[in-house]
């Protein structure tokens, strides 16, 4: 355990009393005190001032001077007591000891006879010594408050702000302001004796914004800091920056606001000039810019502009200092290049911008032939001489040039292009014009030619796959027609379509089929020679120009085209895909026609090349019998167009009887096609809807005969009974089937016009169906949900049939007509049909049997049990009646008006 140590100074004559000290003080525990004696007041002074003790135990009656005495001694040096003292007197002396502790004693004890004083001695001690620390840390607080308060008022006095500390209840009023208040000519006690203190002196124009600023810092304690005007006493008005916040003690209780007044009047005096000269170099920017934008006018006024300023030069130099400051000002904020010549072609000035993209220095340039440095060489490499350089013209011709591209050349040796315009600069000297020289302003043009040739090739490439695009094709197609018209070279054209191309969009998405076309892109590639032209026609669609390729070689590369095609394997997720492609080849010559004849040709090959089972190459021959049919087929889509457009189809109806008491007793109608030629002639399908199908027409079509049977034949029974209410057999395309707005197309019409949904019935062949299943299958539930009827076409033509047939919820099924035709005398096709009739009933279908062409076949169809018939020995097809207006009723008149055009 640590023991504090005390150093105690006993002063006392009397022995017995200084050992009955020492022991008391021994005794006590936790102190150590190291006790030094002095029988005499002077032996006592002198250890005092020698050994500084802790404290002093004094005996008021000593033989030389009493306690009092030794007090006054002891603090005559520094005027205050040193070192504690506690004075020791008798029973009779307690005045004395009080006059002592008025002279500096801190504490005192009387001394009495039991000797019961020793047993306070040292707690009035311990109590002594904390009270006499506790007064010298006062005291050197004091002492550090006071240095610190020097401090302060010395560096608040020397900065160059004004100091001040406002009250928070007045706006204003001054607890504490700076000398340097003394700047606005007061002094200190005017402001702070003056209650408005800083307001009373803010310019008028400012008061109620300051006022303002105030009242918001006071109100929620924010800083503030705010610029205003104080007026001087001789009332000029200087400009502060009044940056102050609220003070507040230890419990966030605001107490004053403290800031300070920095003077920026000369900070705004140069605000103010900066802003003049900004609006004077914004205004000579502007009207620099506005002259090169008007690029003749703008050198002419420069020329002219320079003639004045060399005829101010003239006349004071003072003047051709500023405007060639000027002058270079404006230069310097141009973004194109200029620079000036002599007579002999060396620079006289150059801007900012030239030497940027130069990379000269001006003193590289300044008085040198710029021509040599600049515009020495073509861009083919060969020498430029100077005297063909149009640069030459504008000063020795007086000949201004304009908007030429040419290559000038860095100090580094690279090049760059540049669109550069020369003017001559004219000088009048006694009434007689002369050419002095010429100035050049040019640009860099090679981010607007890389431009354009980037435009240029997007304009004339595919995006996806980087080929040559379809305007491309032609225009390329028509320069090789132009050129084998005039030498007589023979050239060809590949049109190629992908097979099997639509079952990986399909099936994986337009990414993969998008990565597909880029794949077999560099496959085809790889099979071209370097002058071919290979294309991008659109969707799997390319196009090849084989120049300068006779026939024999045409044909082998298109084989090898074919051959690559078929050997490639893709490849997503995992899947392995294979393609193939049709190809259709044309011999090019003098004789061929125009770019679209070629073109067409070249199509019409490529069809026939799919036609005869797809992976193989065709080549056009003008006599070529399938290409007339596709030509013929081609002619038929105006035609169909223009029926439709015009109203020119018919509808034939053709009867479905029942032949049993299992057969519907519903009257039951197949609609079937005609057209109207321009002769009046009618036309079967069997011309027209091949083509239809080619070129993606019957959709159209197909919805024309459903409007038409809806809104002109099956509206006007659409009230009779259910058991005499008709069905009308309307026959789908299998693209009409891909169409996924048909079905709320006929759900409109049924509801536009009333009629029941079970008078319809969509004949959908089996082909159609098994070749797009899944929409076929959401197709008749979407319809079937409103209460249409369905019909399987041609049934038993896949061999397939059953598997499919429970996919499809279907109510009749029409077996193929070649079953029927023969099914009187082959009895294979008898078990055939028989057969299909049994799936059917079990799957409670009803059956219907087509071609029915003569007695012996009805009368084996009724022994199968077949439900119903249609042919040519139950009645022959026949127009369907014309609307009569006046058979419908009041509603339905109504509702027909209604109907869409």
């Amino acid at each position: 355990m640590s023991h504090v140590t005390v150093r105690v100074l006993l002063v006392e004559d009397d022995a017995v009393d200084r050992l009955a000290c020492r022991r008391a003080l021994a005794a006590q525990p936790g102190y150590v005190f190291e006790v030094e004696e002095a029988d005499t007041a002077r032996a006592g002074l002198q250890r005092a001032h020698a050994e500084a003790p802790d404290l002093i135990l004094l005996d008021y009656h000593l033989p030389d001077m009493d306690g009092v005495e030794f007090l006054a001694e002891l603090a005559a040096d520094s005027g205050e007591m040193a070192v504690p003292v506690m004075m020791l007197t008798g029973a009779d002396n307690v005045g004395v000891a009080v006059d002592a502790m008025r002279r500096g004693a801190r504490d005192y004890l009387i001394k009495d006879s039991a000797g019961d004083y020793l047993k306070l001695l040292p707690t009035v001690i311990q109590r002594v010594l904390r009270e006499s620390q506790a007064h010298a840390d006062k005291r050197a607080a004091e002492e550090q408050l006071c240095a610190a308060e020097a401090r302060y008022r010395s560096l608040v006095e020397q900065i160059p702000a004004i100091a001040f500390t406002a009250a928070l209840d007045v706006p204003g009023n001054l607890l504490y302001v700076s000398p340097q208040i003394q700047r606005l000519g007061f002094s200190q006690d005017e402001w702070l004796a003056n209650p408005d203190g800083v307001l009373n002196r803010i310019h008028p124009d400012d008061q109620a914004r300051v006022l303002a600023a105030f009242a918001h810092s006071y109100e929620s304690g924010e800083p503030l800091r705010c610029e205003y005007r104080l007026l001087t006493r001789d009332g000029t008005p200087r400009w502060f920056l009044d940056e102050a916040r609220v003070v507040r003690d230890a419990a966030g209780t605001p107490l004053c606001l403290q800031g300070v007044l920095i003077d920026i009047t000369e900070d705004k005096q140069r605000e103010a000039e900066l802003e003049s000269h900004r609006r004077h170099l914004e205004r000579l920017v502007a009207e620099r810019t506005g002259q090169l934008e008007k690029q003749t006018v703008m050198l002419r006024s420069a020329n002219a502009n320079l003639v004045k300023e060399i005829d101010e030069r003239r006349q004071a130099e003072r003047a051709l200092r500023a405007g060639e400051a000027r002058f270079r000002l404006l230069l310097d904020s141009a973004g194109e290049g200029i620079y000036g010549l002599d007579t002999e072609g060396r620079c006289t000035f150059v801007n900012e911008a030239a030497l940027a993209m130069l990379g000269y220095a001006r003193d590289e340039l300044l008085g040198r032939e710029t021509h040599s440095l600049i515009h020495h060489t073509h861009a083919d490499g060969s020498a430029y001489p100077a005297e063909a350089c149009p640069v030459y013209d504008a000063f020795r011709k007086g000949q201004p040039t304009h908007g030429l591209v040419e290559l000038l050349w860095r100090k580094d040796g690279s090049s760059f292009p540049a669109e550069y315009s020369a003017q001559p600069l004219r000088e009048t000297e006694q009434e007689a014009e002369r050419v002095s020289g010429a100035v050049v302003v040019f640009r860099d043009v090679s981010e607007a030619q890389a431009l354009r040739h980037l435009l240029s090739y997007q304009a004339t490439h595919d995006a996806l796959t980087g080929l040559v695009n379809r305007q491309e094709f032609e225009r390329r197609l028509e320069r090789m027609l132009i050129e084998t018209r005039g030498d007589g070279e023979e050239c060809a054209l590949l049109y190629l379509d992908l097979d099997r191309f639509k079952i990986v969009n399909d099936t994986c998405g337009h990414t993969a089929g998008d990565q597909l076309l880029r794949q077999i892109t560099a496959r085809l590639h790889e099979h071209l020679r370097g002058r071919d032209t290979l294309a991008r026609l659109g969707g799997d669609e390319f196009g090849v120009l084989l120049e300068h390729c006779p026939l024999d070689q045409a044909l082998r590369i298109a084989t090898e085209l074919r051959d690559a095609a078929q050997d490639y394997r893709f490849v997503w997720e995992g899947k392995p895909f294979s393609i193939s492609a049709s190809i259709g080849l044309v011999p090019l010559s003098a004789t061929t026609g125009s770019v679209s004849a070629a073109l067409a040709a070249a199509d019409a090959a490529c069809y026939a090349a799919k036609e005869q089972g797809r992976n193989r190459v065709h080549l056009y021959q003008p006599d070529d019998a399938l290409l007339a049919q596709q030509h013929t087929q081609m002619q038929w889509v105006s035609r169909l167009t223009h029926a439709l457009d015009n109203n020119r189809f018919r509808l034939y109806q053709q009867v479905i009887v029942p032949l049993g008491q299992h057969g519907q007793g519903r009257p039951h109608h197949e609609v079937l096609l005609r057209l109207l030629d321009e002769e009046g002639r009618v036309v079967e399908p069997m011309a027209f809807v091949p083509a239809a199908e080619r070129y993606n027409l019957m959709p159209a079509i197909d919805r024309w005969v459903v409007r038409e049977v809806i809104s002109r034949h099956a509206v006007q029974q659409r009230h009779a009974p259910v058991a005499e209410r008709p069905i009308f057999a309307v026959n789908l395309s299998g693209s009409s089937l891909a169409d996924e707005r048909l079905a709320e197309f006929v759900c409109g019409l049924l509801a536009e016009h009333g009629v029941p949904a079970d008078m319809l019935c969509f004949e959908i062949t089996e082909t159609a169906a098994i070749a797009n299943l899944s929409r076929a299958t959401e197709f008749i539930q979407a319809l079937k949900c409103e209460g249409c009827l369905f019909a399987l076409d041609n049934f038993g033509s896949s061999m397939s049939s059953f598997a499919y047939l429970k996919q499809l919820p279907v109510d009749f099924l029409k077996i193929d007509g070649s079953f029927i035709r023969t099914i009187a005398e082959d009895s294979l096709t008898r078990a055939m049909a028989d057969a299909i009739n049994r799936v059917a009933h079990v799957m409670a279908i009803e059956t219907v049997a087509e071609c029915a062409e003569s007695a012996p076949i009805l009368a084996l169809l009724k022994e199968l049990g077949v439900d119903h018939a249609q042919g040519y020995a139950l009645a022959r097809p026949q127009p369907l009646p014309e609307t009569d207006a006046l058979a419908l009723d009041a509603d339905g008149a109504a509702r027909n008006s209604a109907r869409r055009p």
